[in-house]
């Protein structure tokens, strides 16, 4: 699979997590204003206020999500014989897209990791050309191609 495979991948894991993340977002804001006056004290302030924080949280993970899609739609094409942002390399430990840290990302048999260049990892991929090594956690990688 190619490095445009992999890019939309990562672009539809991110548009089900905005679409998660506002649908969550309505309901919380909703559970919140559908809360009636109770003559037990303060429990309707305290589920709506409940309700905001969850609401909250789903906004802070709808803004992550849109400024990692902002990310991809910016990620240059890869081109050259070292490793840059927006290249699909494959190793002797399999298939790594320096992108966005989605993690490891599975499609029938194929599989690769999603990592940000900004990511220790990242950082040690960046700039290595084919036949170059990496030594990460006791294990040595081998770069056996940059694809395109």
């Amino acid at each position: 699979m190619n490095r445009e495979f992999w890019l939309n991948a990562a672009k539809q894991v991110l548009a089900d997590r905005i679409q998660h993340a506002e649908k969550a977002m309505k309901r919380a804001q909703e559970a919140a204003n559908s809360e009636e006056k109770s003559s037990a004290g303060d429990k309707y302030e305290t589920a709506r206020a409940m309700g905001q924080l969850e609401r909250d949280m789903h906004a802070r993970q709808l803004d992550q999500a849109l400024k990692e899609m902002q990310m991809l739609e910016r990620l240059p094409a890869a081109s050259g014989e070292s490793i840059q942002n927006g290249s699909l390399v494959q190793t002797s430990n399999g298939a790594y897209f320096l992108s966005i840290g989605l993690g490891k990302l599975e499609f029938g048999k194929e599989n690769c990791i999603l990592l940000s260049a900004a990511s220790p990892l990242g950082k040690l991929f960046i700039g290595k050309k084919a036949g170059e090594e990496i030594n990460w956690n006791k294990e040595t990688i081998t770069i056996e191609a940059i694809l395109s």
